[in-house]
Parts: structure tokens; C-alpha cells; sequence
């Protein structure tokens, strides 16, 4: 009959523990939603707040051109059309992005912000409306922040009041310099 010592138990226990561990964190199970880390939706997050911003300004650029510029301009602006179809391409592939890793209310946030970025008539000749159809582009842009801020829980809770205490002071201090 032989006997193990307490170290060979440990040590079996220990490798045991440890493949089951390995196993068990393999396992996904099919039909699960699964939302990344934090670090990965602020990525996905921060590639549609940059592509959103690149396509606004090009729109924003591409409009005023065309504007001023009229039929002088149209030569400059054919030979940026393949920059603009690259610019969004990259914003639905941002959007993807975000649609992989985002919860719900932030994937409608963004589809929201795509769209509003999409409804930019680039051959608008009155600047009031350009201006109106901008306007809402950014403030698609601040609500997409928002609820962004709100899941990557960067906004302080209602149960965590020094932190609050010390967001309005810093605000308001912001705002008097």
C-alpha cells in the first residue's frame, strides 16, 4: 500500500484546478450575448467619434467648396470623391465596430449619429440649411458621448456623491476662468 505525502496531493489538486479552470473558461455557450471590455468599446467607441468627426469635417469642407467655389470647384472636387467614399466606408465599419461590442442603447446612439452624418446634403446651396443639418449632426455626436460616458460608467452614480461634489466643483471652475 503506498501512501502520498500531503505535497503530491497539492500538487495533483493544483494541475487538476487548473485544467478544469482552462475548460471552464474556454467554454462560450452559442446564443449568448457577449459585450467586450471596457477597454474594447471605448476603442470601438473612439474609432466612430474619430471617423464621425473626419467625415463631418470633409462633408463640412466638401460643402463650403462647392458653395463658394461653384462650377470653378468641381474639377477639385471630383478627384476627392474616392477620399470621401473612403472616409465612409470607414465610418460603417466603425459602426460595425460598435455594433459588435456595444450594448443596445449605445448601438441606436450611434446608428443615430451614422445617420445624421449621412443626411449631410453635400450639394446644399442654402448655408442655413447645411448649418441645420450640422447642428444635428453634433448633437447626435453629444448624445453618442453621452450614453458612451454613461456605459463605461465614466459618469459619476447618484450613490457616489464626493465624486460628484468634486465634478461640479471642477465645472464650475471651468467656467469661471
Amino acid at each position: 500500500m503506498t501512501f502520498m505525502t500531503p505535497g503530491v496531493a497539492a500538487a495533483g489538486i493544483k494541475a487538476t484546478g487548473s485544467v478544469a479552470s482552462a475548460v471552464v473558461g474556454r467554454y462560450r455557450p452559442a446564443g449568448v450575448p457577449r459585450l467586450g471590455s471596457n477597454e474594447d468599446r471605448a476603442e470601438a467607441y473612439r474609432r466612430l467619434l474619430d471617423a464621425s468627426a473626419r467625415s463631418f469635417g470633409y462633408a463640412y469642407q466638401f460643402t463650403h467648396l462647392r458653395r463658394e467655389g461653384g462650377r470653378a470647384a468641381d474639377k477639385v472636387l471630383r478627384s476627392q470623391l474616392p477620399q470621401a467614399w473612403e472616409l465612409s466606408s470607414e465610418l460603417i465599419g466603425a459602426l460595425q465596430g460598435v455594433r459588435l461590442s456595444g450594448s443596445v442603447h449605445v448601438i441606436a446612439a450611434a446608428e443615430s449619429l451614422v445617420a445624421a452624418t449621412g443626411d449631410l446634403n453635400l450639394n446644399e446651396k442654402s448655408r442655413d440649411r447645411f448649418q441645420r443639418q450640422a447642428e444635428a449632426v453634433v448633437a447626435a455626436r453629444d448624445a453618442f458621448l453621452d450614453v458612451c460616458r454613461e456605459d463605461l460608467a465614466y459618469t459619476a452614480r447618484w450613490w457616489q456623491i464626493r465624486r460628484r461634489i468634486k465634478e461640479r466643483r471642477s465645472l464650475r471652475e471651468q467656467t469661471s476662468s
